[in-house]
């Protein structure tokens, strides 16, 4: 949206955008008027990818909701699980794959990349305005190879003395790396990569009892193994970002913090 507004006021137009919740609520922490001018154009692009990821979080427990009530009706319904009985020798286990689910997993965790990568070039360029570093990356750091190495290599070789901020800021970031952002840019590259969420458990229910007789008590929601529902994983991560900007936000050289709703 911001870069056909661009196109507009190239052409004399002046643009009046109309935005959803989830934008009005990114734009609190990303105002573009907080930014000096050469950041503005990533503090509007960062706004409207954390706005999608809000929506994908949207999507996902819609598609959660709809999918039990499917999988319901399938199973009390469908003429195919009329004649079903429970065999203990024989178990078996009905899963729940609509396209739904996956598109709104996948635009949230593409998503997340794409906030980082745009991020991290606000960084370098609040700190280092000439600076051409393109994503968080990941590279060695103090001889162990790790997500936002790239610009953890910046912060600590390239940024000049008399950003005083550099020590804590980098503190900070490592702490969100080891926190939540490595488990998140990993489950990014497995779904861009191998096309699927690496540990996920889809909605599943074993067949213990006959089909009419299975409940939404009977049912297993999604989630992701050792990380609980997914649902909640990724509302950790989405709050996670916001924790991660207001803390480091307000060490940006240029940001008028008063703006901006930390």
């Amino acid at each position: 949206m911001a870069a056909l507004s661009g196109i507009f006021v190239k052409n004399n137009v002046i643009p009046i955008d109309i935005i959803g919740p989830e934008k009005w609520k990114a734009l609190e922490i990303l105002n573009p008027n907080a930014f000096p001018s050469g950041l503005k154009p990533g503090a509007l692009a960062c706004a409207d990818q954390l706005a999608l990821i809000s929506y994908s979080t949207r999507m996902i427990r819609k598609a959660v909701d709809e999918d039990l009530k499917k999988l319901i009706k399938e199973l009390n319904h469908n003429a195919a699980f009329k004649d079903f009985i429970p065999d203990p020798q024989k178990p078996a286990l009905v899963i729940c794959r609509h396209i739904d689910f996956q598109a709104g997993v996948q635009s949230f965790f593409i998503t997340t990349k794409s906030v980082l990568d745009i991020y991290a070039r606000m960084i370098s360029k609040a700190i280092v305005p000439k600076s051409d570093l393109f994503s968080f990356g990941k590279a060695p750091f103090k001889g162990k190879k790790i997500t936002v190495g790239t610009l953890l290599n910046f912060l600590e070789k390239s940024v000049p003395r008399s950003y005083s901020d550099r020590g804590k800021l980098v503190e900070i970031l490592v702490s969100h790396i080891n926190d939540w952002i490595s488990d998140a840019v990993e489950a990014r590259d497995a779904i861009v990569h191998d096309g699927v969420l690496k540990n996920i458990i889809e909605m599943h229910v074993p067949m213990l009892k006959k089909p009419q007789e299975i409940t939404a008590d009977d049912i297993i929601l999604p989630s992701i193994q050792g990380k609980g529902s997914i649902l909640g994983y990724c509302q950790g991560i989405r709050q996670n970002i916001d924790r991660m900007l207001k803390e480091t936000l307000v060490l940006l050289p240029g940001v008028d913090t008063k703006l901006l709703a930390l």
